[in-house]
């Protein structure tokens, strides 16, 4: 019997390492005070942005979305901000923003080109609509070349043979578009895609935002996935961890549901930062006994840090 129940703890123990989960220890450091509280009182570390979301950079900004849903603007080397409304937008690779503000005419939907350079002033982009009728359309325009009244009894079969061109006539407007769309790729260098049927198409030069009905994704696969494969990247690809001596685990979170799950531990990491012959420790709090705090920026007197939210600048105190 005691063999089985040791049997059985085991198996509930590996089953736990399996699922993720960390046995939880005690804080290691209690007197090293939790980021951005640190030791040191000859560095000052101070947030610099509210709380943001999806960071994305380039060489020279980053770009993310506040709480309020504004598009925040951040120089990578002044670490200023400038924020503006613009929704439904794709950021280029060299930062350019397009914004799209929509409506069920194409004739007034609207495109702008912001760009950073340019002290974020809208450029309006010319619409390029390749469209195609819907059904309701076509029948209206069949309606009217076979002089049609609707209600009367003897126009059955002219309804039917009506009914029977639809599909057919709207086909045929379909890979009319289609034909265009392909003459357009050999002169086009990316797409950037706006919306289900809106997209930015950059040519060398000109820019054209292209509305059809239906999405055309897929006649511009390719050249997406290229422009895809070139986009701004995430912040966490252009960062570093900063120098860490210790790291705990407090605790484990579950989360799934009745058929599968898993733990995520948390706890502190124990970090070691330097600016300028001073030295500072604190504690962030991580997951998957990750970093916490990581290092975007650094130079002889600040450093900037990031918790994938806020940005903190360190500099000596004056």
């Amino acid at each position: 019997m005691k063999y089985l129940l040791k049997t059985i703890a085991l198996i509930y123990m590996l089953l736990f390492i399996f699922c993720g989960y960390r046995t939880p220890e005690a804080d290691k450091h209690p007197e090293i005070p939790i980021f951005p509280m640190h030791t040191n009182d000859q560095l000052c570390i101070k947030q610099i942005t509210p709380n943001l979301y999806g960071i994305k950079c380039n060489e020279k900004y980053l770009f993310a979305h506040n709480s309020d849903g504004e598009l925040v603007i951040i120089d990578r080397q002044l670490y200023t901000t400038k924020t503006i409304q613009a929704p439904n937008i794709y950021i280029s690779k060299n930062g350019d923003i397009y914004s799209i503000e929509l409506n069920e005419n194409p004739e007034l939907t609207e495109v702008y080109k912001i760009s950073v350079l340019n002290n974020l002033k809208k450029e309006k982009i010319e619409n390029l609509i390749i469209n195609s009728r819907e059904g309701y359309a076509i029948r209206d325009s069949l309606n009217l070349v076979y002089n049609m009244d609707m209600d009367a009894k003897e126009n059955i079969e002219r309804k039917r043979h009506i009914d029977s061109l639809i599909p057919i006539i709207y086909q045929k407007e379909q890979d009319v578009i289609a034909a265009k769309l392909e003459e357009l790729k050999p002169n086009v260098m990316s797409i950037y895609p706006l919306a289900y049927s809106v997209s930015v198409l950059k040519f060398k030069n000109k820019e054209l935002a292209l509305y059809t009905r239906n999405d055309h994704s897929q006649n511009f696969k390719a050249m997406l996935e290229e422009t895809r494969s070139n986009e701004l990247e995430f912040i966490w690809d252009v960062t570093k961890s900063p120098k860490s001596f210790d790291k705990v685990v407090l605790g484990n979170s579950f989360s799934g549901n009745h058929y599968v799950g898993g733990y995520t531990p948390y706890g502190y990491n124990y970090i070691e930062l330097s600016l300028d012959k001073q030295t500072t420790k604190f504690k962030a709090k991580n997951t998957h006994n990750g970093d916490g705090v990581h290092i975007l920026h650094e130079s002889k007197d600040t450093v900037i840090l990031t918790d994938y939210e806020k940005l903190y600048r360190v500099t000596l105190k004056p």
